[in-house]
């Protein structure tokens, strides 16, 4: 166990070092548990590069990551310049400068605050103005923080990996109060990760076929590569894999997706390229309490919904799940809609999937085996995740006889959530209203947003290519391991391997847009020790009896805030 925690201590807290754009959430209610001591924050808290900021509310603010937001520890808050929307009393105002046509692009506050101003609106005789600015923001009102470090070799990435109810002033004290060199590693338990050249550098830019943990649950995933931007007539892209396990790569392919501008496009569970021309966001949301959790799911952005851990208890009777309602419009005879979610594993999901596992001691190679043969053990795991909620999420529709299971989500990829898109029946809906429910296990998944659109997928042009050029990290040309699912695997088994990619870019019509997406299918292993005595009741507990896996993880999310509190109390004598 004190491995473990050694572990996610370097998960919460020290990931903060590593290549990562990381968010840390308080969990909305939990902040109120360990309040920020200002004092405690340290020196090591205002280095971090802060490029966005999630509230409590809902709302966001990003920084340019160039000149990033700072913690400042004698005021407990995040500063940055970022645009905003404000107001600002005649009775501050020091200086105001103009343009030609007398509009307003200055202004410049008594207390020394200058604001470059874009715009202004004057509404019931109150003026607010659209401005970038310096702004303040208290900790006690921060949901996430997102930060921004670079990488060696000219990469970088955007990742999520927080625990969901963590206070994020116990983070900030185990940063500032640690005297150890942080690991620079990343979190042991994921996928490979793609990385795509924006022209500048690197991007981390999707996760693909998570919680494929053995060949038998191998998949194949098409993930938008968002940041990709091509280079010369070709776009360069990096297979890595940063964690402690062995990755088995079927096929990686670029689909090349051409459309009319302004839509979007992802694809669903079978790779068919679905069109969003007219999406729409929920009119309403609300968690199993009523409350309204619209401001987290209404648009992609960088705040969104996490499962409220301030009082939950493992032990409570009831089902271990939060309950999720949206309901969007839908017009008369609408017989299907297509759903576009932005729905991702939490990195607690991610870990719990290791600790399981472990559990099976030494007999996980044969439960592996069985998983790959189809056996007894592949049809437990998949009617277990269909059944849990937990790394496959069921979309529900409320029909005139209930509600009914009507599409899922795949999870799997903690650290970068892309969109997935999803045809569900709603045939038998009636009304002018449609309402989905998630029902995700607790401590699972965060939803960041999910819209949807009655209209007929539109024309695209689609171009699925080959590398013209792959190289592993032993220089070896390993095109024909990557040219199709045919199981002949590119097997990267260390941490530090790295396969560099090259595509031919197709030239763009006139008039049309580009989507590019990363078509790869394989597995992987992770590195777990499997010698011990297998846990057998505590596997069928946790594979057999509902609701018991969120239960079980849950606790040793409890054993680890714990531990990392302690630790933080013993570094800070």
């Amino acid at each position: 166990m004190a491995r473990k925690l050694s572990a996610l201590f370097v998960l919460a807290a020290f990931s903060l070092f590593n290549l990562s754009c990381l968010p840390f959430s308080t969990g909305r209610a939990a902040a109120t548990r360990t309040p920020v001591d200002p004092e405690n924050l340290g020196p090591e808290a205002s280095d971090l590069r802060i490029v966005g900021v999630s509230l409590k509310t809902g709302a966001s603010f990003s920084f340019d990551k160039n000149l990033p937001a700072r913690l400042t520890p004698d005021s407990a808050a995040v500063t940055g310049m970022t645009y905003q929307s404000l107001e600002i009393p005649d009775a501050d105002i020091m200086n105001l400068r103009r343009n030609e046509k007398a509009e307003i692009v200055e202004i410049e506050t008594k207390s020394g605050l200058l604001y470059k101003i874009s715009g202004t609106t004057v509404s019931e005789g109150r003026t607010r103005y659209s401005a970038h600015g310096p702004i303040t923001i208290p900790l006690s009102d921060v949901q996430q923080l997102w930060i921004k470090k670079s990488g060696g070799g000219g990469t970088s990435a955007l990742t999520y990996i927080a625990a969901a109810g963590l206070a994020l002033g116990v983070i900030l004290l185990v940063i500032s109060t640690s005297k150890q060199q942080p690991d620079p590693n990343p979190p042991d338990e994921s996928c490979p990760f793609v990385y795509s050249w924006n022209g500048g550098e690197y991007v981390r830019d999707a996760e693909p076929y998570g919680a494929a943990v053995s060949e038998g649950l191998k998949r194949t995933d098409w993930i938008e590569l968002s940041s990709l931007r091509p280079a010369g007539g070709q776009y360069l892209v990096l297979l890595t894999n940063e964690l402690d396990e062995t990755q088995y790569t079927d096929e990686l392919k670029l689909v090349v997706v051409d459309h009319a501008p302004g839509v979007k496009v992802a694809a669903d569970l079978d790779g068919r390229i679905r069109t969003f021309s007219r999406p729409l966001a929920p009119v309403r949301a609300v968690d199993r309490t009523g409350k309204d959790i619209t401001p987290f799911i209404r648009e992609n952005d960088l705040a969104f919904w996490l499962s409220p851990l301030e009082g939950l208890d493992p032990d409570a009777a009831g089902d271990f799940r939060d309950e999720l309602t949206l309901e969007f419009p839908k017009p008369a005879g609408a017989k299907t809609v297509k759903l576009l979610a932005n729905v991702w594993s939490s990195p607690w999901a991610s870990f719990s999937g290791r600790a399981i596992l472990e559990l099976y001691g030494s007999s996980l190679d044969e439960t592996y085996r069985d998983i790959d043969r189809h056996g007894p053990a592949y049809d437990q795991i998949w009617s277990w995740m269909a059944r849990e909620d937990l790394f496959r999420l069921r979309v529900q529709v409320e029909t005139a006889d209930g509600w009914k299971v009507r599409g899922e989500i795949m999870g799997g990829a903690p650290f970068i959530a892309k969109d997935r898109a999803c045809v569900l029946d709603v045939a038998d809906v009636p009304g002018e209203a449609l309402r989905l429910r998630l029902t995700p296990a607790a401590n699972f998944w965060a939803v960041n947003a999910m819209t949807v659109d009655y209209g007929e997928d539109l024309p695209v042009r689609i171009a699925e290519i080959a590398a013209e050029k792959a190289i592993d990290r032993d220089r070896r040309d390993v095109r024909a391991e990557l040219a199709a699912t045919d199981g002949r695997y590119l097997e990267s088994p260390y941490v530090g391997d790295r396969t560099e990619l090259v595509f031919p870019a197709p030239p763009l019509a006139d008039g049309l847009e580009r989507t590019v997406l990363v078509k790869a299918s394989g597995y992987y292993r992770i590195h777990v020790d499997a010698s011990g005595q297998p846990q057998a009741g505590l596997i069928e507990r946790i594979i057999g009896e509902p609701g018991f896996a969120a239960r079980y993880t849950f606790r040793k999310y409890l054993e680890w805030e714990a531990g990392l509190r302690a630790q933080a109390a013993a570094a800070k004598h």
